[in-house]
């Protein structure tokens, strides 16, 4: 049995601060945390000290889904008001 990318440490924690920022409702695919996870990188994120506590990193973790997130919720936001 090939393990996911919903089996991982970093699916866990970037659906925990999705739930706690955007909702439990919100859908995230496989290609979403891959893409949150490479733009986490490129902010100079690090999975490392985010699992020492550090709190720049976590910050860095919530910009990287923000990005992914906002425009959705805008778009849904958009299409509930039609």
């Amino acid at each position: 049995m090939e393990a996911g990318v919903k089996d991982t440490a970093a699916y866990r924690i970037i659906r925990q601060v999705t739930d706690h920022t955007w909702g439990s409702d919100s859908d995230l695919s496989d290609d979403d945390v891959v893409l949150i996870c490479r733009t986490f990188w490129n902010h100079g994120g690090s999975w490392e000290s985010l699992m020492s506590g550090d709190m720049n990193s976590v910050g860095t973790l919530e910009k990287a889904i923000d990005e992914l997130m906002a425009p959705r919720k805008m778009d849904e936001a958009c299409d509930e008001a039609r």
